[in-house]
């Protein structure tokens, strides 16, 4: 079977002014109860009529045959543009803001969508909940992070559109406190190694344990210590071992930790009998 092909625009349009503007023949007459009149002037204006006329059908096949009815876009997703997986200190704010970017099923950028921010429960608060995406498709929001370490989230929702979900990682502040845990206290007979080990544990000013801080360790009483220096573990804890020294009485063991230049102390009493 062979296909029919149809008119494009211009044909239609060609078509109607074929049809509407006839030839006008000024030199045309026509009897009239046995005498001839001169008729070119009535057919100049009727002529004239049935251009106007056709001009406005013209306007309409055009007007109709154009494609004025694309429809509007949609937004179809929204993912995170940049800003996500940064790491900072508890209680501040993340080096560079957290932007998102909705567009639809074209990949093109959507304007006037809200986007909504909702850190969870203890990982802090962002500048604004509700922004509105600019000309890129674009919402972006400060995140200050909460105070306490580890991963932090936040949820990323537009309408109806699946939410998506940014991670920050927020780390321990600088130490503010050194606590003895264990250790402390103890009574044995000089020259020998307490049974207890000695331990302290340091956090930062929201009560996060810092790992990897160094202890240093030192005694007032010819004591021995097994390490001069020791760092805390996953939980914030350092410890040694001491031996008391070879005279009896009181005993103090210094854990020092340093703040900058400034030094963070705590001091254990022991007892050599």
């Amino acid at each position: 079977m062979s296909s029919t092909r149809q008119p494009t625009r211009s044909e239609n349009a060609g078509a109607v002014q074929r049809r509407c503007l006839p030839h006008i023949n000024d030199s045309l007459l026509v009897e009239n109860g046995g005498s001839m009149i001169h008729t070119s002037g009535r057919k100049r204006f009727d002529a004239l009529d049935g251009a106007i006329a056709c001009s406005l059908v013209l306007l309409f096949v055009v007007a109709c045959s154009s494609d004025s009815t694309s429809p509007a876009p949609v937004a179809t997703s929204i993912v995170v543009a940049s800003g996500a997986a940064q790491t900072a200190t508890v209680g501040s704010s993340l080096a560079t803001p957290v932007v998102t970017k909705v567009t639809d099923q074209s990949g093109n950028p959507i304007v006037g969508i809200v986007v909504t921010f909702t850190p969870s429960a203890v990982s802090g608060s962002v500048s604004t909940n509700q922004v509105t995406t600019d000309l890129n498709g674009s919402a972006s929001v400060t995140w200050t992070l909460g105070t306490v370490a580890g991963t932090d989230s936040m949820m990323v929702t537009a309408g109806s559109l699946t939410p998506v979900a940014v991670v920050a990682t927020a780390t321990p502040d600088v130490p503010a406190s050194l606590t003895i845990v264990a250790g402390n206290n103890q009574n044995a007979p000089v020259g020998t190694t307490l049974a207890t080990t000695l331990e302290v544990k340091v956090t930062d000013r929201f009560g996060n344990v810092i790992p990897n801080a160094t202890v240093q360790w030192s005694d007032d009483a010819g004591g021995t210590l097994s390490a001069t220096t020791s760092v805390t573990d996953a939980n914030g804890i350092a410890q040694v071992q001491y031996t008391l020294g070879s005279t009896s009485g009181p005993e103090d063991v210094v854990a020092t930790v340093m703040v900058g230049n400034v030094p963070m102390t705590t001091s254990f009493l022991e007892t050599g009998n």
